[in-house]
């Protein structure tokens, strides 16, 4: 799933727009106008959070006066970036605003989460996420929890493919007391974190209660590293109803130091690991 995903042809089909837009000296509102969209949906097609249909590609570098190449070269882009993206089959129970999410950890080459409450769904077995699904979602039917379930498994396939991601987790140790779907359940997820945390590119940390106050009490969060499009890094943060995409340099620089010190109050991952396995023992 890493590499040239749908969703870094977006991104980069966004940001050649923007570069062509601003060259030519043009407003932004005028290019809305141009294509017929509201300023805020052409803010989100040159940050690449929203599909440009290729017809539109062509009017707009039409307007920014690019030459035949060009528009032959972003048109065939909007092709690429218009392709389906691999969770496309169970798409219709994935709220909008966690797609953007999934297309950016597939393309991402490191992830670094902070987590409060539950595991983090890259080390999450599928029962562990069925008893989080159902407690969040208990109107679903099988066949939502069924998709939501194997997205979720979907997406760790990225820790053993040919090009891994790189995974730093944080995991507050209250979430290793909270007994989800009961102890069985919960002893194999612990289980699974030990397993998943000897991969040479997954690291687990326990943050402990004797660390006292720390800087990310507020709320979970993650941060996506991309190598070969800087400029797509962003901290993510969800409240389980919508989520915030930021990649403002003062942003990024902020979560970046919150998870270092994170780390740094946290046990290392060998004392990590033997704390997972005392609790899993208990269970």
């Amino acid at each position: 799933m890493s590499g040239q995903t749908s969703t870094v042809r977006r991104w980069q089909l966004g940001q050649r727009l923007r570069t062509l837009r601003e060259r030519a000296g043009i407003e932004a509102k005028a290019a809305a106008l141009e294509i017929e969209v509201s300023p805020a949906t052409m803010s989100k097609i040159e940050t690449g959070r929203q599909l440009v249909r290729p017809l539109y590609v062509k009017a707009l570098t039409t307007l920014y006066g690019a030459d035949s190449v060009e528009q032959t070269a972003l048109a065939a882009l909007a092709v690429e970036a218009g392709q389906p993206e691999w969770f496309a089959s169970r798409a219709k129970h994935i709220p909008d605003w966690f797609k953007l999410y999934l297309g950016y950890e597939s393309a991402a080459d490191e992830v670094r989460a902070y987590s409060v409450e539950l595991v983090a769904g890259l080390l999450q077995t599928a029962e562990y996420a069925r008893a989080i699904a159902t407690a969040g979602r208990p109107e679903s039917d099988e066949d939502e929890l069924a998709a939501m379930i194997g997205v979720r498994l979907q997406r760790q396939k990225r820790l053993t493919c040919v090009k891994p991601l790189t995974l730093q987790v944080i995991l507050n140790e209250a979430v290793l007391h909270r007994i989800v779907g009961g102890p069985e359940v919960m002893r194999a997820q612990l289980e699974q974190l030990v397993k998943l945390s000897r991969l040479p590119n997954v690291t687990v940390r326990i943050l402990p209660f004797s660390a006292g106050a720390h800087p990310a009490m507020a709320s979970a969060f993650s941060l996506l590293r991309f190598d070969a499009c800087p400029g797509m890094n962003t901290a993510y943060l969800e409240n389980g109803r919508g989520a915030l995409y930021l990649d403002a340099a003062a942003d990024l620089a902020r979560y970046n130091w919150v998870f270092d010190e994170l780390r740094g109050l946290a046990l290392g991952p060998g004392k990590s690991r033997a704390l997972l396995v005392r609790v899993a023992g208990q269970l």
